[in-house]
């Protein structure tokens, strides 16, 4: 378990809580039964106490009829009972016989000092404690201290038998608090895990979708509602920068073509121009065609995300697809002596555009062949797992560095921008491989190794006969 979520901490601090609440109880009750008890005791020895003031001492009674009396009513020593009767100079009038099952000697018992009543629990050294209560009393003019006293241990019976309720039960209802809290936290924060949930899955394409709104009319749906107001508030920030991108990328394309052309007419049909400033024409038309290439992949990806990266859905035969890209990029690969071989190649079909496929495949292959140094390799095969189509492109090229691998679907990012400008990428690529890929259903995953190679898989679900 994670001892540092939410779940965790609050059901710690509610079952912390009921815990101690429970001990606080359970002591104060054990406390209260404990003192319950020796003061009914104590009520009851002190009212026999006055029993015996008022109905056996008295004058010209003799100290052998006095015990013949409490004998005869109250039996000690069958009832396991001190009673000890003194005079007001603390001699003993009379003193109950030793218990018949032997459990103390009356004659170990100290006589009280100090002032009266008293109560006090006096242990003896063979394992018993015996409580006594001292009661001063007059009976025709004279006093007298009656001491009742009886052992403990019924008393004690009781208590551990509480003892034991109370500590046998604390596990039970630590076990029952711990699942109600657990069922408690995870029922108030089920509409956190909605919101959650809702959030996970809101990405650019779906930027229109909304949190649900828990109506507690507490924090919980004032935050719901505030993360609401931040999505429209992104959504049309988004909206207005897919917007600019798609008008800027359509203006300029007429202008750059203007402009290419008017380069290529002033190179072709002035012959006397310079050798420099024919030179500095064709770079500045290199240039002008890298913008148009920039210019075309924006407006692309603004299409993208308008959503018409699956404008016309057809049946693709993905190999002959692969195949026929395959052969129209041998040009390029034979330049730099790069072998590319195209195996295990599985008849699958998928559902789709076949030109914007086409185009996940020249971009992919396209890097391979920027990225791979000549004399290496490039391996091609299509296989199918999980009822999704799997297109692998393996180069042995200059790979991509670990740190960059969480970026390379960024626009216009570029692992080595000055390599990459040099070989003419703009870190659009990527980027239009993702977005085509996401607009069929599929995803795509590079791995890549330094000075080792990259490995692109391109997964798509395959078409509906198909699977």
């Amino acid at each position: 378990m994670n001892t540092r979520s939410i779940y965790f901490r609050l059901i710690l601090w509610y079952s912390g809580l009921v815990i101690a609440v429970l001990l606080a109880f359970g002591t104060y009750t054990y406390k209260s039964v404990q003192s319950r008890l020796y003061q009914e005791m104590e009520l009851t020895f002190t009212h026999r106490a006055h029993q015996i003031a008022n109905n056996i001492l008295g004058k010209g009674k003799s100290a052998q009829e006095i015990a013949e009396q409490i004998r005869s009513v109250y039996s000690p020593e069958v009832n396991n009972r001190f009673i000890r009767i003194l005079r007001d100079d603390h001699s003993v009038l009379y003193i109950s016989d030793d218990p018949k099952d032997g459990r103390f000697v009356a004659t170990d018992l100290n006589i009280p000092a100090g002032a009266i009543p008293t109560r006090r629990i006096q242990s003896l050294p063979y394992s018993i404690s015996i409580m006594i209560v001292a009661v001063q009393v007059e009976s025709t003019g004279e006093r007298f201290i009656i001491e009742m006293g009886a052992p403990t241990d019924e008393l004690e019976t009781v208590l551990r038998g509480l003892r034991i309720t109370l500590i046998y039960s604390l596990p039970v209802v630590l076990l029952i608090v711990s699942a109600g809290g657990y069922m408690l936290v995870r029922r108030s924060l089920k509409p956190v895990e909605n919101i959650r949930a809702t959030a996970e899955q809101i990405t650019f394409g779906n930027l229109s979708n909304r949190l649900p709104v828990a109506a507690t009319g507490d924090a919980l749906e004032h935050l719901s509602v505030t993360l609401n107001q931040m999505l429209e508030r992104l959504d049309n920030a988004y909206q207005q920068v897919s917007r600019f991108s798609a008008d800027a990328s359509h203006e300029l394309r007429t202008p750059l073509t203007i402009m290419r052309g008017e380069l290529e007419s002033i190179i072709q049909r002035e012959s006397g121009l310079p050798e420099t400033l024919r030179e500095r024409i064709g770079s500045v038309l290199e240039e002008t065609e890298r913008l148009s290439h920039i210019t075309e992949s924006l407006f692309a990806i603004s299409r993208l995300d308008a959503g018409e990266g699956k404008a016309k859905p057809v049946t693709v035969y993905l190999v002959d697809l692969v195949k026929m890209t395959t052969d129209q990029m041998l040009l390029m690969a034979e330049e730099k002596s790069i072998e590319i071989s195209v195996e295990n190649l599985r008849p699958v079909k998928v559902s789709g555009d076949a030109a914007r496929l086409k185009q996940v495949v020249v971009n992919l292959l396209d890097n391979a062949i920027k990225y791979t140094p000549k004399g290496g390799r490039i391996r091609i095969s299509i296989t199918e797992a999980h009822h999704k189509a799997v297109l692998s492109i393996v180069d042995t090229g200059i790979g991509i560095p670990a740190d960059a691998l969480p970026h390379v679907f960024e626009r216009f990012y570029r692992a080595d921008k000055a390599r990459s400008r040099e070989q003419g990428g703009a870190g659009l690529g990527l980027s239009i491989v993702r977005s085509i890929c996401q607009a069929h259903g599929g995803t795509v995953e590079i791995e890549s190794v330094e000075n080792k190679g990259t490995t692109c898989r391109v997964i798509l679900p395959l078409a509906e006969a198909e699977a």
